[in-house]
Order: C-alpha cells, then structure tokens, then sequence
C-alpha cells in the first residue's frame, strides 16, 4: 500500500538524482549557497502542492506543464538553459510515481530512493535516473535508464525497512556548508571591534613614498615612480 510519504519521497530522490538541477544547487548559480539550497526546497514543495494526492488525474495539469515549469524555473532561477531536454524525463518520472502511488504502488518511488542512496554511498554523484517512456503495463519489471548514456540500469532490490517519510521530510540536498575563511585571508572585523592600525609609510628626505608601476612592456620590469604625499 502506497502513501503519500512514498510519493514524496520518490520526488525527493527524482530530483536529487537530477544532475543539472544538482550541479546548479551545489554550485550555488541561484545567487550563492544558500539561496540556491532554499531555491531547490521551493522548487520540491511546488511540486507536492500541486500533485497532493487528492485526484489522480490532475485537473489542469499535467506532464507537459510540470515538464514547462521544471525548464522555466532552471532558466529564471539558475540561469541554466536545459538543450538536454532532461526536465522531460524528469517530469515524466514524476507523473509515473505519482500514478503508481494513488494506485497503491510505491515499488517505483522505494526503486528511485534506493538508487538515490546508493548514490551516495558510492560515488556522491547523482546520475539522472528515469523510466522508459515505452513500457509494457503487463511488465511489473520495468527497467531504469541513465539519462546520461542511455544505457539501461540493472534492478536494485529495495530495502523494506526504508522510512519514506524520513527521507521526504529531509533537506533535499543537505544543510548548506558555512563558507570558510581561506588560510592567507584575516577574518571579518567583528562588531565593536578596533579597526587595525595601519602600518606607517616610508617616505625618503624629500618626503617622497616609493610606489611600483606595473604592466608597462615598453619600461624596465618593476620600474618605480613617485607620488607626492599631500601635507608633505
């Protein structure tokens, strides 16, 4: 017996199997870390607002518009142009849970979740799996297809003791990382701080401070010039 859990959850491996949303969110292209990984949770909740459960199928909604907003919120929110045409098979797989899971199936979402683990515990690297778009509805034993290749993926057994609702429930890519501070770099003043003394400059007898001239070819490398101190 499918839940709504299931449904969710196999959204949550869907698009965390999704290499360019993926490498978008990661990479921050929506406007830095942080606004790319709460981007990526909005993006999830569209989703299951949308497609809750309560009619199946969707009234004024269907593969062709999820497979539109997925392509229209990667250019507008990560200035990604999708020439692939992944956001297809992305929604098309979506629109396949969600079916199976309103009529009790979850095998299909337990199967991407599985996948989205093992994922992780081999490589970190998410490959984009999706359904065949031709299938046989007598065949239960549909094969997974590497958007990438194209090469069909060996069946996973599913774990039964998977907590779906867990999974769903979890950030869809992790907590973002605090930025850290490079080794040579100072950390930010903090409030109330003193600002630190400037190092006083050298000037000759005729009050004269020494400054390097860079980038001219046609001068002696590390050439010097001179720049009159004002109040000298």
């Amino acid at each position: 017996m499918a839940t709504i859990d299931d449904f969710k959850a196999g959204v949550t491996a869907c698009l965390r199997s999704w290499s360019a949303f993926r490498t978008a969110v990661e990479n921050g292209w929506g406007g830095g870390t942080n606004p790319s990984f709460s981007k990526a949770e909005e993006l999830r909740n569209s989703i299951l607002q949308i497609m809750n459960g309560q009619k199946c199928p969707i009234p004024n909604f269907d593969v062709y518009d999820l497979s539109d907003n997925l392509a229209i919120y990667m250019e507008e929110e990560f200035s990604v142009t999708l020439e692939d045409k992944s956001e297809e098979q992305v929604a098309a797989t979506i629109f396949q849970i969600y079916e199976q899971c309103y009529n009790g199936d979850a095998s299909l979402a337990r199967s991407l979740v599985t996948q989205a683990e093992q994922a992780i515990a081999t490589t970190s690297q998410f490959p984009t799996h999706v359904q065949k778009t031709e299938h046989d509805e007598d065949d239960d034993d549909e094969d997974m297809v590497d958007s990438a290749t194209g090469q069909a993926v060996a069946p996973i057994n599913v774990s039964l003791d998977l907590d779906m609702a867990a999974y769903a429930s979890a950030p869809l890519f992790g907590e973002p990382k605090a930025a850290k501070t490079p080794a040579n770099e100072k950390p930010l003043r903090q409030l109330g701080e003193a600002a630190p003394v400037a190092a006083p400059v050298e000037m000759d007898d005729d009050g004269f401070a020494p400054v390097k001239r860079r980038g001219d070819e046609d001068n002696a490398a590390n050439e010097y010039s001179t720049i009159i101190l004002h109040g000298a």
